[in-house]
């Protein structure tokens, strides 16, 4: 990588990461307290599913304007207010009572995490150009198995807390979860500067580089505010990498919601639970930066994209049909290297492709759209097992989703 573009990233993307990090911990450790949670609340797997999906109705209806919102007030402001935002959220979370509130505040979390990774998206742009974006978002993007990776056997531990204090073990989840994001929140005004020109950590003659470079980019820096009737008709190719982002995220989201109760169904004790589904995502880490490299290297992206949903459709029937958790655990690596790999790929190829005066809107209506999946997937996984009372038909239904983004990202290659 260009020194220029090493120094940027070394200045920015380890704090994105670690705000990305308690960012996606907070989205998915439902996934953990359900565990106990679940029973307490008298929640059943199928209402389960339609709680863990509520946060993407919010996610949907608040992610267009988060990253408008940006563009007017600057990343570090609105981050800031974010952060604070959902974890004063998570921090509610904890003294729930109820189906009814807790599915509230499922959809207040998604409200309030609508414009944060858009806006990452968006902000990277400020800062780096096409020709290294894909590597530089593979490693943002680490935050996502980062965060099971660390997370997983945190939280399992946090849930030993049972009864200490008064509290029930998943209420320590959503207090000792909530914290750090206020605190990090607090520290973005801080820490985060909104554009080049505003850093003293670069030259002049770097300034002018970074400018010349991201010129050559149909300068998406210069994003504005457009309509979502003007962003469809003026680049018809939203459609489908909507369609393709909405099967990719089903798939990441049967990844973060459903591998501790699908192992815990084998037989797997708490103790080993944070680590056994920490083992996927350790798997991914590696391989996401790998495919990304070979991506930027071959200048080739969307034949990558369309073989990373195949891996991960792949895992997840190994998954479906495992006779065992050992089996499972090598399933669930399997999906998650696909889908992971995916994500970085996926941004680096649709924000060139969109690049323009309109890609700031075209990735939150990318984003906003897609993550729907997030909704369906967790609703049609729930009533599937309560259905059928097993989770092979969610985990073949994840797979064929896959399969059909697969479909998506080879139209995009022609496209």
């Amino acid at each position: 990588m260009n020194p220029l573009y090493r120094k940027i990233s070394l200045r920015l993307v380890p704090f994105l990461m670690l705000l990305y990090l308690v960012a996606f911990l907070n989205r998915v450790n439902i996934s953990f307290a359900a565990l106990t949670m679940n029973r307490d609340l008298h929640i059943g797997e199928g209402l389960f599913g339609v709680a863990a999906g509520m946060f993407f109705l919010g996610y949907f209806l608040f992610e267009v304007p988060g990253n408008l919102i940006l563009l007017r007030i600057g990343a570090r402001r609105w981050i800031m207010l974010l952060m604070v935002s959902w974890g004063l959220v998570s921090l509610a979370t904890a003294f729930v009572h109820g189906p009814a509130a807790y599915i509230v505040l499922r959809f207040l979390l998604g409200s309030a995490e609508a414009g944060f990774y858009p806006g990452v998206i968006l902000y990277l742009t400020f800062w780096l150009p096409a020709s290294v974006r894909s590597s530089v978002m593979a490693l943002f993007v680490t935050a996502i198995p980062l965060s099971n990776l660390i997370g997983a056997p945190i939280s399992a531990r946090i849930l030993l807390l049972d009864h200490r204090a008064g509290l029930m073990g998943w209420q320590w989840l959503f207090l000792l979860q909530g914290i750090p994001a206020v605190l990090l929140g607090l520290l973005v005004y801080v820490l985060l500067p909104d554009r080049p020109e505003q850093v003293r950590w670069l030259s002049p003659e770097e300034k002018r580089t970074l400018a010349a470079d991201l010129s050559r980019d149909a300068a998406p820096h210069a994003s504005r505010a457009h309509s979502l009737r003007q962003v469809f008709t003026a680049q018809p190719a939203v459609y489908l990498w909507s369609l393709a982002y909405f099967f990719m995220m089903i798939g990441l989201y049967g990844l973060g919601f459903w591998i501790p109760t699908v192992l815990a169904s084998h037989g797997m004790t708490l103790k080993a639970l944070g680590w056994a589904a920490a083992l996927p995502y350790l798997a991914a880490a590696f391989a996401m930066v790998l495919w990304s490299r070979s991506s930027d290297r071959h200048r080739e992206q969307r034949g990558h994209l369309a073989a990373a949903f195949l891996t991960g459709a792949a895992g997840f029937v190994l998954a479906a049909i495992a006779p065992n958790a050992n089996f499972a655990i090598a399933g669930f690596s399997l999906a998650a290297i696909g889908v992971l790999a995916a994500m970085p790929v996926f941004w680096s190829a649709a924000t060139l492709s969109l690049a323009g005066p309109m890609v700031g809107a075209s990735i939150a209506v990318i984003n906003s759209i897609g993550n729907l999946g997030g909704f369906v997937g967790p609703v049609l996984m729930g009533w599937l097992h309560q259905a059928t009372h097993t989770y092979l038909a969610g985990l073949a239904t994840i797979a064929a989703a896959l399969l059909l983004g697969a479909i998506t990202a080879g139209r995009l290659c022609k496209a």
